[in-house]
């Protein structure tokens, strides 16, 4: 008597892998839309925290958001720079300068923005993110005082104050 598998026997093999990827690779495919929805997390804070850490160094922003940070945007300038998630365009980033004339003193303020209509569920879930919605729906306080001495509180300003003593070396 030959020593082997039967037909039978190879055949179970192959159903019960097959049933075994089914369930796997679903698991996988989510698994990575989870690091990606990390990742933007992780992206956006970064920016905000090197675009602060610039102007404290500096005094200033730079003419490019590119320049300020080394998180991967995509457009030039201040406004309308992408960050993309899973390489669709996730989130839209701009920052205006401050305002520090005599009556009007105003922080940097980086506006995150949710792009619309995005098709791809790690982009859905990033934007559905606690900790990314908060930065989306992030809102500050600031004072101002005019000529005169009479100071006036601002609230619910939307976005993220981007503030620091600017130092230049």
């Amino acid at each position: 008597m030959k020593k082997g598998f039967t037909m039978i026997e190879l055949i179970f093999v192959i159903v019960i892998l097959g049933i075994l990827a089914a369930v796997a690779i679903p698991r996988l495919a989510a698994t990575r839309d989870d690091a990606e929805v990390s990742k933007a997390a992780t992206n956006l804070s970064t920016i905000a925290s090197d675009i602060g850490a610039y102007y404290t160094s500096q005094g200033k922003f730079a003419d490019d958001l590119k320049t300020m940070t080394n998180v991967q945007v995509a457009g030039a300038g201040k406004t309308g720079v992408t960050v993309a998630v899973a390489g669709e365009n996730c989130f839209t980033l701009d920052l205006a300068d401050p305002v520090t004339t005599v009556g009007q003193q105003k922080p940097g303020i980086l506006k995150v923005t949710a792009v619309s209509g995005v098709t791809k569920n790690a982009c859905k879930a990033a934007q559905d993110n606690p900790s990314v919605k908060k930065m989306i729906d992030a809102k500050f306080n600031y004072n101002t005082t005019d000529a005169a001495g009479v100071s006036t509180e601002h609230t619910d300003e939307p976005g993220i104050a981007i503030s620091g003593v600017g130092v230049v070396f």
